[in-house]
């Protein structure tokens, strides 16, 4: 007789979403690096989110910032802030310049502070960060009209989150990469995609579609100026899939939501945990667990 499996995650996991409302437009003129203006205004939206989320008791695990979101010189600030809070930080970083003259990198921080849900994770505040490989084309465009040129990290990154699951980071257009998608594919619980991204609807339906395929959380965190940030979870009853949707140019906004962990770990191992009489979540995609060797079949017809 098999064994149930029994999930060694936490229920849930708390995550801080902060979309600030930096103007693309206005942020970068002639250069690719922020303007003054557009850097004091996203510094005094962070901190003022950070403060708000501060009082919260427990604090988020999880705090997550849009593509482009921080200025460069507000690293060492956010890193110390992280900490405090004793969240990890996955923020969206300013244009960074690279090793060749006018080479350019856009890239997420991955902060993680000495002190992690009760637990110590080291002697300070460490940092990973997680390259863009793919440029957005009107993003490629406006770099070359600046003399710069993007710096493409080929790399995928996955992320031991201990009790609160196993989760990948992307950068706004590598969402739209088919063989990253398949790769996250039975690996994780969630994935987060810092955007700045002007077709909202689109990253909407995506995420949608993401969610059922590699069977995890998916949290986009997009530039408030477009709109559109939105947490999905594979429910199976349609009215609790979208977990946090927040519509409307222009606007900033933080809010703290709850993600389920245990339980959909329980559902992608098929121990399938019920709602109302029925499983909570839904089917396992195709090939979640096995795969067919495919076989690739051309016709010619006339």
């Amino acid at each position: 007789m098999t064994t149930p499996y029994v999930s060694p995650l936490a229920d849930s996991l708390k995550l801080g979403v902060i979309q600030t409302s930096l103007d693309p437009e206005a942020a970068w003129i002639g250069n690719a690096k922020m303007s003054r203006c557009e850097e004091e205004r996203a510094i005094s939206e962070i901190r003022g989110y950070f403060a708000a989320f501060q009082q919260e008791q427990p604090r988020p695990d999880i705090i997550v910032l849009p593509e482009l979101a921080v200025p460069t010189g507000f690293e060492t600030k956010l890193k110390a802030m992280a900490d405090k809070m004793q969240s990890v930080v996955i923020a969206g970083l300013d244009y960074r310049a690279g090793s060749s003259f006018g080479e350019v990198h856009n890239e997420a921080l991955l902060i993680v502070p000495r002190q992690w849900r009760g637990k110590k994770m080291g002697a300070r505040a460490t940092t990973r960060r997680i390259g863009k490989t793919y440029p957005a084309p009107e993003e490629e465009k406006k770099l070359k009209s600046v003399a710069c040129e993007f710096k493409r990290d080929p790399s995928v990154w996955l992320f031991d989150g201990g009790d609160v699951g196993t989760f990948g980071v992307m950068v706004c257009y590598d969402f739209l990469d088919l063989e990253r998608i398949a790769m996250y594919r039975g690996k994780v619980q969630h994935l987060f995609i810092l955007a700045l991204n002007k077709d909202a609807t689109s990253f909407r339906h995506v995420a949608e579609a993401v969610s059922r395929m590699v069977f995890c959380n998916v949290i986009v965190c997009n530039c408030g100026h477009f709109g559109g940030s939105q947490v999905v979870c594979p429910y199976r009853h349609a009215e609790r899939r979208t977990i946090f949707h927040h519509s409307g140019a222009g606007l900033a906004t933080g809010q703290i939501i709850s993600l389920p962990v245990s339980r959909l770990d329980l559902h992608q191992h098929k121990e399938y945990p019920s709602f109302r009489g029925e499983r909570e979540f839904k089917s396992l995609p195709p090939g979640y667990d096995f795969s067919e060797a495919l076989v690739q079949q051309l016709a010619k017809f006339g």
